[in-house]
């Protein structure tokens, strides 16, 4: 059985930054507010609304942003499939 780590909490004012080092595999999860993630040679970036997830999938650095208000979230391990493959959502 594969542990993982409780998500660590996290909460942002209106456009703050706080940068991820080599987060591939890692989930951010958007608790309140909304989140912009920005991935180093990734020309699509990634906006989270309460309660959608997504699955940091490129190595390097990551930015995660409160663009137009304070947000709050959590950064945790990866979500796999039965497979074992990160899963990468933003629904």
């Amino acid at each position: 059985m594969n542990a993982r780590p409780d998500p660590a909490s996290f909460r942002l004012a209106a456009r703050e930054v706080i940068d991820i080092h080599d987060g591939a595999g890692l989930v951010v999860t958007c608790v309140s507010g909304a989140l912009w993630i920005t991935q180093a040679d990734d020309p699509e970036d990634i906006v989270l609304k309460r309660g959608q997830s997504f699955t940091l999938d490129r190595p390097g650095l990551a930015l995660v942003s409160a663009p137009v208000g304070p947000a709050a979230g959590a950064i945790g391990g990866a979500t796999r499939d039965h497979a074992g493959h990160a899963l990468r959502s933003a629904a």
